[in-house]
């Protein structure tokens, strides 16, 4: 995307779960801490990974399976449009340890039992573009680390894209299995990314025409696209073709090729809003008649588009107008914003796409969320961005009455929860911490992330409601 940056901060988040109970049987849970230890000495001996591609060469994926082979610490896969044909999970030593198991549970949102009386329900949608780590160093099974994007805020959320590929890394990234698993544990889709960087970048044409090429009446790419994608147990993928030097011949190719991959009833596509249907890259910031082929020729081609950031208020309703006309839900449209740089100090033209007691215009994409992470000073610093990122200034998302423009995502989107039915039960792990205790007793010392043991979080954080003395609750990372 234009400004793209892959700059990563690592702060420590000290964690401890209250109340523990946790969703793996004690055996398993001890198996991992005796896990962690052996990926202690695997780290060390692997090195430290580059910040970034420019950074110095990164591990090929044969170095990283040869890593891995010999006991290392795997990795999320990555790929280049060639080099991912001769992806097999049968002979990748990593494919077994990138592999979520968890479906995308269902969830509901009830407008009668919104937060918020501003938010509506069952309109616009939330997706999220998040760099965990750079392209090469997303590690499969979580890390001896505290410091990580540990996210907890997703009942705000309905796909999570995971963002990276770089022309030194590989253009095709698919997510880690630890995302997966908190995110459909949440009833949240996952996308990886296919990125195809500007020629400024690195990009080459080549790249794209690899892509896309036939096999008599198939994609190969998009069947191996398919194959990860329900290997590895996620939903899409997202496709950023920001590469100059196409023509309208390559442009309808990379619409056919969607409508193939989804043919096949496995993957789903989002598309960013760069190449038009000329070939030429020229970012529209709406749905356009240039552009509007992606989403429809009139057949479906992509399941959601992404728009730049440059948008208006009369620019998302010419592209509501625009696709209800081609038979889709204008909800189907992404309008970006970037918080990379800004987070909740961003400027956003919110009536824009969310004007108040109406209708949403369209759908909200957001891209770069973990500034929250990237910019705090410790890990209260990191809690307190977060919660005013999703749930407003006043930590209360019945309550987003603030004087910034920034009210929160919770002012808008009504919560949607996967806790549909009685017991709920939770331990409050975020996934990530300084120490870990297997039955109350403690076991390792030392930080550690990894999503997949994150519970899923109370829906409403928080509501409090009092006629004395107002109680202000947080989790306590302290004590276990």
């Amino acid at each position: 995307m234009r400004r793209r940056l892959l700059s990563q901060l690592r702060v420590p988040l000290p964690h401890a779960p209250l109340l523990r109970a946790p969703l793996l049987p004690r055996a398993a849970v001890a198996a991992l801490a005796v896990l962690a230890a052996t990926l202690a000495a695997t780290v060390a001996a692997l090195g430290p990974l580059p910040a970034r591609a420019d950074a110095g060469p990164s591990p090929s994926p044969a170095a990283r399976a040869r890593a891995s082979a010999a006991g290392g610490q795997p990795y999320a896969s990555y790929w280049y449009p060639k080099t991912i044909l001769n992806w097999d999970p049968a002979t990748d030593p990593d494919a077994r340890f990138n592999r979520s198991r968890v479906p995308l549970r269902p969830r509901t949102s009830d407008p009668a039992l919104r937060a918020n009386p501003n938010a509506r329900a069952g309109e616009g949608r939330i997706a999220s573009l998040v760099s965990f780590a750079p392209t090469s160093g997303n590690p499969s099974q979580g890390a001896l680390d505290a410091g990580y994007y540990a996210f907890t805020y997703w009942q705000y959320v309905d796909t999570l894209v995971f963002w990276g590929g770089s022309a030194g890394e590989g253009l095709i990234l698919a997510p880690n299995p630890t995302v997966i698993d908190a995110a459909h544990r949440n009833g949240v889709k996952v996308y990886g990314t296919v990125f195809f960087p500007p020629t400024a970048y690195g990009g080459q044409i080549g790249w794209v025409r690899d892509f896309v090429v036939r096999s008599g009446a198939t994609y190969p790419v998009a069947d191996k696209l398919a194959e990860v994608a329900k290997y590895y147990g996620f939903d899409g993928w997202f496709v950023n073709q920001e590469t100059a030097g196409g023509d309208a011949a390559l442009a309808t190719e990379l619409r056919s090729f969607m409508k193939y991959a989804r043919s096949k009833g496995q993957v789903e596509f989002m598309w960013y809003d760069a190449m038009t249907e000329s070939g030429a890259i020229s970012w529209q910031d709406a749905l356009t008649p240039a552009n509007d082929a992606f989403l429809s020729d009139p057949d479906r081609v992509s399941d959601a588009m992404f728009l730049d950031f440059g948008w208006g208020a009369g620019a998302l309703r010419s592209s509501r107008d625009l696709a209800r006309s081609l038979g889709r839900d204008e909800h189907d449209l992404y309008a970006g914003i970037d918080t990379e740089a800004g987070g909740y100090n961003t400027g956003v033209p919110w009536e824009a796409v969310f004007p108040s007691g109406q209708p949403h215009v369209t759908s909200l994409g957001i891209y770069r969320p973990e500034w929250t992470w990237k910019s705090s000073s410790g890990p209260a610093d990191f809690r307190a961005r977060d919660s005013r990122f999703w749930v407003g200034a006043n930590a209360d998302p019945s309550d987003t009455s603030t004087t910034s423009s920034w009210k929160g995502l919770a002012h808008y989107v009504a919560e949607s929860t996967p806790v549909t039915a009685k017991p709920f039960v939770t331990g409050f792990n975020t996934g990530h911490g300084d120490f870990y205790n297997v039955g109350g007793v403690r076991v390792r010392d030392g930080g550690w992330n990894n999503l997949s043991l994150q519970d899923v979080p109370p829906t409403y954080r928080w509501l409090v409601t009092s006629s004395g003395s107002r109680l202000t609750p947080s989790i306590d990372y302290g004590d276990a």
